[in-house]
């Protein structure tokens, strides 16, 4: 949890006197004395602690001076098996997504009053969650692209009949739905 937003404000604020920040200052400001003799004489107080460490041949930073290789990982790629993966992936499945009965019952309803009126069927009295006519219209398709619940349908209609009917295929009545 965080603290008050002027409580680090007022501390930032607050002098110190128990620090004595002009010997402090005067500290910084001071050059370092170098023990070593050799490095001693070297070093040139205009340059900067870099530029010196680097006219000795030292490093202050042996990360950035030798560069380490990155070790290169072998790759084991066993391809029979990506094959086989592959193969699965894109084989035809079957599909088995099916639409709750309500949601075919009301779009059946919606089919049967409005036909393809997306707008009167969002004004229609049996639109009970109020869809928009976009909502609608993406359940109809949804609807539309279940091949057992649509041919169900088509059927029930008329439309399909010298069609052989397959076992999966959803039994609808028309009348049962419409007359509610």
């Amino acid at each position: 949890m965080g603290r008050v937003n002027g409580v680090k404000k007022r501390r930032r604020k607050q002098y110190n006197y128990s620090k004595n920040l002009k010997r402090k200052y005067r500290r910084q400001k001071r050059p370092v004395t170098i023990t070593c003799v050799p490095l001693r004489e070297a070093w040139d107080p205009k340059q900067s602690y870099i530029k010196n460490m680097e006219s000795v041949g030292l490093s202050d930073n042996p990360n950035k001076t030798i560069a380490i290789r990155k070790k290169e990982e072998k790759k084991v790629i066993k391809m029979d098996v990506i094959n086989e993966l592959e193969a699965i992936a894109n084989a035809p499945r079957e599909m088995n997504f099916r639409l709750p009965i309500q949601l075919v019952k009301y779009c059946v309803y919606m089919l049967e009053r409005h036909g393809e009126n997306y707008y009167a069927m969002a004004k229609d009295p049996k639109n009970y969650y109020q869809d928009t006519p976009a909502q609608i219209e993406k359940k109809i398709k949804k609807f539309k692209n279940i091949p057992s619940q649509w041919n169900g349908y088509l059927r029930a209609k008329g439309l399909l009949a010298g069609v052989s009917k397959p076992e999966d295929e959803y039994h609808i009545d028309i009348n049962e739905i419409t007359k509610n």
